[in-house]
């Protein structure tokens, strides 16, 4: 993992970035109901191909992928990978796993289903081990269709990776639908870059068809 730090002296984003983390902090939140027909026609594991595909987008742009090092220094990572969360239906617990992301979806889902197996019945907060600080964090709701979804973290004003929830799958005539909730930091994302994402999923998807 590469940490390439940013000088904050030339950055054009420095004014946006002060403003928003020190005078005015300020997170916000979206939601949007994807499209995810393409996905179900070809018989894909929703949960695994969305995660694929919010990996696919925050690999694209190192906006997504900034945040502070041990020192406190400002910079992004080169590279970030999906930390999900699955349920334990026995006692209505979960645990977050994490998986490598790989730019060629049959090798992530790969991965995906050798953690699921090897992790996948663990219990406790963190259910796989060695946990990387380049993770971006997903959960899931899969019991709600919710139209809007805002998380309150009091302590991560300075946690810039996007922060996403997928919702229940529905299904309305032929076309299946799932909420994706994302939370992000305005000090690094405006509302353009916080669209953006929701752009490029679906596109990643419709390609599918």
């Amino acid at each position: 993992m590469a940490f390439t730090l940013i000088d904050r002296t030339r950055w054009d984003r420095e004014e946006y970035f002060s403003y928003f983390l020190d005078e005015v902090p300020c997170m916000y939140s979206m939601t949007v109901n994807l499209d995810v027909t393409p996905v179900m026609k070809r018989k894909e594991r929703p949960y695994p191909a969305l995660l694929y595909f919010l990996s696919v987008v925050e690999n694209r742009h190192k906006r997504y992928r900034i945040a502070f090092n041990e020192k406190g220094e400002l910079g992004y990572f080169d590279k970030v990978h999906p930390s999900y969360t699955v349920f334990h239906p026995e006692d209505h617990t979960f645990s977050s796993l994490w998986t490598e992301y790989s730019e060629n979806y049959a090798d992530f889902l790969t991965s995906y289903e050798k953690d699921e197996a090897l992790y996948g019945q663990v219990k406790g907060l963190f259910g796989k081990p060695n946990r990387p600080v380049n993770l971006f964090p997903v959960s899931v709701i899969p019991w709600v269709p919710f139209e809007s979804l805002h998380l309150s973290f009091p302590k991560a004003f300075r946690f810039f990776l996007p922060m996403y929830t997928l919702g229940r799958l529905q299904r309305k005539r032929s076309h299946y639908y799932m909420p994706l909730s994302l939370e992000v930091h305005h000090a690094v994302c405006d509302g353009y870059h916080a669209g953006r994402i929701f752009k490029e999923v679906q596109s990643l998807i419709n390609q599918w068809r």
